[in-house]
C-alpha cells in the first residue's frame, strides 16, 4: 500500500510541476520532458499507437507537433507500421487501455504495440526521431 501511495504521490506532484509551465507560456520542466523508456519485451513492434490532446496549451501543442513530424520519419516513409493517433482528451475510451497500463503523464505518448497487442515499450514528451528509430531497431 505505501509504495501506491508513493507513485500516486509522485504523479500527483510531477503533474503540478507542468502546469505553472503552461501557464507561462513556457514549456515544461526539462525532467518531465524526457523521454520515459519502459523495458521493452522480445516481440516485434506490429504498430505505433501516438497519444496527444486534441485541445492543448500552445507548449504542450508545440511538443506534440514537433513529436508528430518526428513520429512518421523513423517508421519509414511511407510508414512500415501503422500509427494510430489518439487523442486522449476527445477519444478517452481509446485512450483507455494504454493509459491504464502506462499513464500518460506528459503528451505526447508514442506506445509500441506488439502483434498480440501488448505494448513492448513506451516514450513521452518531446521524443526525438532517433528515440523513435533505436525502439523499433531494438527488436
Amino acid at each position: 500500500m505505501k509504495g501506491i501511495s508513493m507513485r500516486l504521490a509522485v504523479i500527483v506532484f510531477l503533474s503540478l510541476l507542468s502546469l505553472p509551465a503552461c501557464a507561462k507560456g513556457k514549456g515544461a520542466p526539462a525532467a518531465a520532458m524526457a523521454a520515459t523508456p519502459v523495458t521493452p519485451t522480445t516481440s516485434k513492434v506490429a504498430r505505433v499507437v501516438f497519444m496527444d490532446k486534441e485541445h492543448a496549451c500552445e507548449c504542450t501543442r508545440k511538443r506534440v507537433d514537433d513529436t508528430w513530424a518526428a513520429a512518421p520519419d523513423s517508421p519509414g516513409t511511407p510508414p512500415k507500421l501503422p500509427i494510430e493517433r489518439i487523442h486522449i482528451d476527445t477519444q478517452a475510451a481509446q485512450a483507455g487501455p494504454y493509459t491504464s497500463a502506462k499513464p500518460l503523464m506528459v503528451p505526447p505518448g508514442i506506445y509500441f504495440v506488439t502483434s498480440s497487442s501488448a505494448w513492448s515499450n513506451y516514450l513521452q514528451g518531446e521524443v526525438k526521431a532517433e528515440e523513435i528509430a533505436a525502439v523499433l531497431k531494438a527488436k
